[in-house]
């Protein structure tokens, strides 16, 4: 393009990856460096945090490393290049997001599994199911027939757990936790109903039978005013029918998680026992 090293190294350009550069306006995305990484690797696709992070828009969830996986070639010659994991695989798993060549979402999870533990897995899993058309008895499928992989006994372990309608990383750190530490499982976003069948709340977790909402507060419930009365009503109606609401936050879920627990296995006790008499 005529363009001098000189130039090419000046303010008017950045380096996005390797020999790739963008004009310096250019704001890089996650999908700006996988575009870059997939430049530098013919027939590639996005993969693992990566391609993540293309399905799911978790920032976050990208890191400094751009991952891609290409189908095994003993003839070919893989970029060595700061930033840039090649991956090689038998079969390449390819899908398209807007037009970017990526793994699939079920894919995706199974090249997460030896990167986290059960209950990032499972946040994982809980996200590409919210934002992608997967669903948990696909995962599951997926994962038991897979065979030979890094992980695939912790993704059997986590596709089990995966579930719809999860809104948050938060929640399903509450809900692991409470289904580990042995506790019944919760219902995921339960809508519940008054006495006269009309809508009343969608608490996060719930045990409809035992009539317990357990709703997990962020920050911004307590920034946001709005939100702020809007949670205050919901409470006020479910307990006017009779629900007892436990509200968790981020100081009780990772700062005291055993006294977490004890205060839901005590609610559930003591809600047993009050339905039994």
């Amino acid at each position: 393009m005529g363009i001098s090293r000189g130039v090419l190294r000046g303010p008017q350009y950045q380096r996005v990856l390797g020999s790739v550069y963008a004009d310096a306006r250019v704001v890089v995305t996650p999908r700006v460096r996988a575009e870059a990484a997939l430049m530098l690797t013919p027939d590639a696709v996005a993969s693992h945090h990566t391609a993540f992070n293309l399905w799911t828009a978790d920032d976050r969830a990208g890191g400094e490393v751009v991952h891609v996986t290409v189908e095994r070639d003993p003839h070919r010659v893989l970029p060595r290049v700061s930033g840039l994991c090649v991956h090689e695989v038998q079969h390449l798993d390819r899908a398209l997001r807007d037009g970017l060549p990526l793994t699939s979402p079920e894919r995706t999870f199974l090249d997460l599994a030896p990167y986290r533990d059960l209950t990032g897995l499972v946040t994982a899993g809980d996200s590409l199911v919210r934002r992608t058309e997967l669903e948990p008895e696909r995962l599951v499928e997926v994962a038991t027939a897979a065979s030979g992989l890094r992980g695939v006994r912790l993704a059997r372990e986590a596709a089990a757990l995966v579930r719809r309608g999860v809104d948050s990383p938060m929640e399903t750190s509450l809900r692991l936790l409470l289904i580990l530490a042995g506790l019944p499982e919760p219902l995921v976003g339960h809508v519940v109903t008054d006495s006269a069948g009309g809508w009343l709340a969608q608490p996060d977790l719930s045990y409809p039978d035992l009539k317990i909402a357990i709703e997990y507060d962020g920050r911004h419930h307590l920034v946001d005013a709005r939100q702020w009365r809007k949670d205050i009503r919901r409470r006020e109606n479910l307990e006017r029918e009779g629900w007892l609401v436990r509200v968790i936050t981020a100081h009780d879920l990772f700062a005291t998680p055993q006294t977490l627990v004890a205060r839901i296995t005590e609610d559930v006790h003591s809600r047993r026992y009050l339905r039994a008499a």
